[in-house]
């Protein structure tokens, strides 16, 4: 399958390293979104063959995965990942999120920090994120336990359809959401 790894980075120049050297071990087709940096975050990121969208200023997380979307809309990638920049991600879970994909089980498929009980997030952080999915859930067909996620895999249908708009961090929910809207399966998996 043609997967590409989609990471937003801001400011990221101590991380975009070790993050992307880890990544070739299990493709070497990345895409970085450098929302404009103030550091070596593009610079890095390019000289280790990434695909780099360069914004000239910064303007949220939620329009560097709109810049990762529309750029693996047209490369086509069957498979799109997206994982954040500060190294919260195992990378060894990547195939994990990818496999209802793979196996024609889900449209989308979230790396769930809740399903396993595992997380070892701050409670406040916790109760936050708990609000957000309970009220991404009422309007969802399918219930899941992470809205807030940032590792998740998207097949090619899910990025011909979806445009997402929100500039914020809205477009974790925005994009579920409207998925919902669409028809399309979305999946959990549980990582750390």
């Amino acid at each position: 399958m043609n997967t590409f790894i989609g990471i937003p980075a801001y400011n990221e120049e101590k991380n975009i390293a070790v993050i992307i050297t880890r990544l070739k071990k299990i493709t070497d087709k990345i895409i970085v979104c450098n929302d404009g940096s103030s550091d070596l975050t593009s610079k890095i990121a390019e000289e280790l063959g990434a695909i780099v969208i360069n914004h000239e200023k910064n303007l949220g997380y939620g329009a560097a995965i709109r810049s990762i979307f529309l750029k693996a809309r047209e490369i086509n990638a069957e498979c799109l990942v997206t994982i954040d920049a500060d190294g919260q991600h195992k990378i060894e879970d990547v195939n994990k999120v990818i496999k209802p994909i793979t196996d024609g089980q889900a449209d989308i498929s979230i790396g769930s920090r809740f399903l396993d009980k595992n997380d070892n997030a701050p409670k406040y952080r916790k109760l936050g994120i708990n609000i957000i999915t309970k009220v991404t859930n009422s309007s969802l067909s399918e219930k899941i336990t992470d809205a807030q996620s940032g590792f998740r895999a998207y097949n090619n249908k899910v990025l011909q359809a979806l445009t997402p708009s929100d500039s914020g961090m809205g477009i974790s929910t925005e994009i579920l959401i409207k998925s919902s809207n669409l028809g399309f399966k979305i999946a959990e998996v549980p990582t750390e």
